[in-house]
């Protein structure tokens, strides 16, 4: 069933980096957070995390379009959800494949791909269990990709398959997120780790968002 039968849609203008795009997005997308809010844990499992943009997405994607990244590198763009990092990036010419297994959210990202003319990306389904990349990329990136330990071990096995020799693995989440710290203790000794915090103000709080930077040795 397309999306927009199951979803009333608006289009979000939003801005990074001193370019804007605007995105087809869940309109009333507060009521599944809400219910992740009173429901707690057991919810996770059943939450649409591509129905909301969030912090830590934005603060990633700035952070890396700063950074000067060169345009023939490759980047990947793992459990996209609304892709903001993927979008924004391929929006400054870079060649990005942004990945999600959710239908509803590769759909969405179709759109928003078509509707702003971003030409250098390009989605795909991806299965952490079972993926089929044919691939390897320079940057796999990815923001609030962790919430429980069943997802260490394929994220873990996708960065040795997909990263390439010299690779480095962005990944961002709300300091209030604990589970991804848990797994940044367990990812093995090929990586150099460096973590920064940076601060993303939105309209009624200051939102903390940590930044892991793991490079390939």
């Amino acid at each position: 069933m397309p999306i927009r039968t199951k979803h009333e849609l608006e289009l979000i203008p939003l801005a990074i980096g001193g370019k804007e795009l605007e995105l087809h997005g869940i309109t009333k997308w507060d009521s599944f957070v809400t219910d992740l809010e009173q429901k707690g844990e057991e919810y996770i499992s059943q939450f649409p995390f591509w129905v909301k943009i969030w912090e830590a997405s934005i603060v990633l994607a700035d952070h890396l379009i700063v950074m000067g990244i060169k345009k023939e590198m490759e980047i990947l763009e793992i459990g996209a959800g609304m892709g903001i990092i993927g979008l924004f990036l391929g929006a400054f010419g870079h060649k990005v494949t942004i990945t999600d297994y959710e239908e509803d959210a590769l759909e969405l990202l179709r759109m928003n791909v078509e509707h702003n003319g971003l030409h250098t990306v390009s989605v795909k389904k991806l299965n952490w269990n079972k993926p089929d990349l044919t691939e390897k990329y320079d940057i796999i990136c990815g923001s609030e990709l962790i919430y429980n330990e069943t997802s260490f071990e394929p994220i873990i096995s996708l960065f040795k398959k997909y990263l390439q020799p010299d690779g480095t693995v962005f990944l961002s989440h709300d300091l209030s997120r604990m589970c991804i710290i848990k797994f940044i203790g367990m990812v093995p000794g090929r990586f150099e780790i460096h973590n920064m915090i940076k601060t993303l103000r939105g309209e009624d709080k200051l939102h903390k968002v940590m930044i892991h930077k793991l490079h390939l040795k």
